[in-house]
């Protein structure tokens, strides 16, 4: 391992955590980091980057939710695996929301229109167990994001597609940490929830065109509350 962290260039404070995230990236592979080696600390990184230790902490969490980093308490934080290409979410954290939501929405869609054709007397059953389940948190003013998250995976896998599901998971989880922030994101979201019933009520009859309907009202839903919030998600990840 190479000490010190002048090799790694400060970047603008546009979207600050991604591109650190992908600058210490870029640093462990042109230093030819292994499992094991240990990085600069969160101090000497944002001395680097110059910039608050809570945005250096941001960037190292999307890294160690990728596998790519793991901390340890008291120690420090380690290279746990080199990758050879940037992944998917790191990507796609990169781009703007609307413009994503837009192909997350249809190639929901489009899993959605394979699914209906070929779902089982069980996934439904499974289907409705997760929809229950939100349902019932909607009624103490509660949205169970993680059963909405499975709920949307199961969806997409039952297209039979692997490639198409696994392309929406990870725009699902880009799209999760994005809303966990936004202050107007548990309201919003459970307008989704009676969406969500028409959508697997339809799929239930196989309506390939009502679900895609029910897709939409859920899009329209998503875009007021990525419009509403603009802007606040990038100021919390500058504060200190």
């Amino acid at each position: 391992m190479k000490n010190g962290i002048s090799l790694i260039t400060p970047v603008s404070k546009d979207l600050l955590y991604t591109k650190i995230a992908d600058a210490v990236s870029d640093y462990i592979k042109n230093n030819h980091l292994m499992p094991g080696d240990k990085l600069p600390s969160e101090r000497e990184l944002a001395a680097s980057f110059q910039t608050s230790r809570h945005t250096v902490r941001e960037a190292l969490r999307v890294l160690e939710n990728q596998g790519i980093i793991s901390s340890q308490i008291g120690s420090g934080t380690y290279v746990a695996h080199v990758e050879e290409e940037s992944s998917l979410y790191l990507e796609s954290v990169k781009i703007n929301y609307l413009e994503m939501l837009n192909i997350k929405t249809e190639l929901e869609k489009y899993a959605i229109s394979l699914a209906a054709e070929r779902v089982a007397a069980k996934d439904l059953e499974e289907l409705e167990s997760l929809l229950g389940r939100i349902e019932d948190g909607s009624q103490r003013g509660v949205f169970e994001s993680d059963t909405d998250k499975q709920f949307h995976y199961r969806l997409s896998e039952l297209s039979g597609n692997k490639m198409l599901a696994q392309m929406i998971k990870k725009m699902i989880e880009a799209f999760d940490e994005y809303y966990s922030i936004l202050p107007q994101s548990t309201q919003l979201c459970l307008r989704t929830v009676a969406r969500h019933r028409e959508l697997l009520d339809a799929i239930s009859r196989k309506d390939t065109e009502a679900a895609a309907k029910a897709c939409d009202e859920i899009l329209l839903i998503d875009q007021t509350l990525i419009m509403e919030n603009r802007g606040s998600r990038d100021r919390k990840m500058e504060e200190k």
